[in-house]
């Protein structure tokens, strides 16, 4: 079969990829080698950790089940991969010097994945990562011999001090390369007490230092074929077998596991908001379609691209909506392990969010206390307060109208052969939001809850018995609401009477 413009474009190409081992790395480890199977190598930038190498880290990323498919049809594509031992939060990326040489001397194609993503990461480690990574990477890839594209991950978030935003460049009031000088100099106790004065209006560490890294690419990167690619909200993927699922899950599907188990009930977050949710795949395909259009430009000397990939402007759905189609799914796909019925508030309204809060706590305190009684570790107060600790630190993005322009996102789509579009399609108008809320339902209970079909009859019988005592607990609620109002007027027309 012959190949498509994208596919022959990595033809022979040898590949760096930074944070393959996380979320969105391993699918994109995954397509790659699956479509684009005349790569000559992939090389993964792992880092040692919990007293493994980069090599025993690699085996068990084959492991990982979203290799599973490609096992299947194709394990020799795996021979493809190899490890350069590093590490992001170390100058020159932590590559030895015969790595450095081989990286120089062979590396074609780079994606710039890696990065902490945690919201609520020390400021030091984030800086050293999400901006002296990107630094280390611009001042390598500079040095490479026959480099011809670098797509650089970032998020849309990276401007949301501007609620609309478009596909350039704002420029940072903070120096970055200052910024990588203090996190040197200064331990992190230091910055932690710093943290707040620095990042002013920011929300938090992964946005505002996500913010500088682009404005230190615009900076020192005029010279490379540099691409960024800003997806939102990233989610599980989208008409991808369930079987497949990555064995790292996003904090979007453990939060929907806790929803589905019916610890979690609400959250602080605007209904009518758009939900800018993007498939991890969607965001895969596009980083790959980035790096073969600026690596086939024919003028080197233009601007750098880039893209936002999101759904809000093209297919938009709201928190609400979201959340109502969620519901749905779990009524078909419900998971045998829960222990109350699904029902999630979206508000941000603190009175209402506080009086769910009142109705369902007890019930979770006492599922708590009958879990510890029988010697369970993993308590349901502890996931509860991990999900509310999380809604927390998102909501400035669940109760804000985003508006992320995508025009070159869809002059790239456009740009593209009806092949290339079949075979790495990143068009949000494809997505179904319904047939995509029942994938998600049906690969949480799977994958996360690992729960499998063979118990979903079981399952529904439980569920309609927990929506039964779900509408009594409410009833019950009102009938002491209306009792306890009944016995106050009471005493105050005596009062009166008096």
């Amino acid at each position: 079969m012959q190949e498509t413009s994208v596919q022959q474009f990595y033809e022979e190409k040898t590949i760096l990829i930074t944070g393959a081992t996380g979320f969105l790395g391993s699918y994109l480890v995954e397509k790659l080698l699956r479509s684009c199977t005349s790569v000559k190598k992939i090389y993964l930038l792992i880092r040692p950790k919990r007293n493994k190498n980069g090599e025993e880290r690699l085996c068990e990323f084959l492991n990982n089940s979203v290799h599973r498919r490609l096992k299947q049809e194709n394990p020799s594509l795996l021979k493809k991969l190899d490890v350069l031992t590093g590490d992001l939060e170390l100058p020159k990326l932590g590559l030895g010097e015969q790595d450095l040489t081989t990286v120089i001397d062979e590396v074609n194609c780079i994606f710039h994945v890696g990065a902490t993503v945690k919201f609520t990461e020390e400021l030091k480690r984030a800086i050293l990562i999400n901006i002296g990574a990107t630094d280390n990477l611009i001042n390598l890839s500079k040095k490479i011999k026959h480099l011809e594209s670098l797509v650089h991950v970032s998020t849309a978030f990276s401007q949301c001090l501007h609620e609309t935003s478009e596909e350039v460049f704002y420029p940072s009031s903070e120096d970055g390369d200052k910024l990588i000088e203090m996190a040197h100099m200064q331990d992190t106790e230091s910055l932690n007490g710093s943290t707040a004065n620095i990042l002013g209006k920011w929300p938090n560490t992964y946005v505002f230092t996500k913010h500088v890294a682009e404005d230190l690419i615009r900076r020192k990167g005029d010279e490379l074929p540099i691409a960024i690619v800003r997806p939102s909200i990233v989610v599980a993927p989208y008409d991808f077998p369930i079987t497949s699922w990555a064995s790292y899950f996003d904090p979007n599907c453990l939060m929907m596991a806790a929803i589905g188990l019916g610890i979690l009930h609400s959250m602080h977050c605007n209904p009518r908001c758009n939900a800018e949710f993007i498939p991890v795949n969607f965001v895969v395909n596009h980083a790959i379609v980035a790096g073969w259009m600026i690596g086939t430009r024919k003028d080197e000397k233009d601007a750098i691209p880039i893209f936002n990939c999101v759904s809000g402007q093209e297919n938009p759905i709201s928190w609400g909506g979201q959340n109502k189609l969620l519901q749905k799914s779990d009524a078909i796909f419900p998971t045998s392990k829960k222990i109350f019925y699904r029902f999630m508030v979206y508000s941000t309204n603190s009175f209402i969010l506080q009086l769910i809060e009142l109705v369902y706590l007890p019930i979770i305190y006492l599922i708590n206390l009958t879990n510890l009684f029988h010697g369970k570790t993993h308590t349901i107060l502890k996931i509860h307060r991990k999900m509310k600790k999380f809604c927390k630190v998102v909501e400035f993005a669940t109760t804000t109208q985003w508006d992320f322009k995508d025009r070159n996102t869809q002059s790239l789509w456009k740009s593209l052969s009806k092949e290339d579009q079949a075979i790495f399609n990143f068009d949000v108008n494809s997505i179904d939001w319904e047939k995509y809320s029942r994938q998600v339902i049906s690969g949480v209970r799977v994958n996360v809850l690992q729960d499998d079909f063979s118990t979903l009859e079981e399952a529904r019988r439980k569920n309609r018995l927990l929506q039964i005592f779900h509408y009594l607990l409410i009833f019950g609620y009102f009938t002491l609401f209306l009792f306890v109002l009944y016995k106050s007027l009471r005493i105050f027309n005596s009062f009166l009477m008096e």
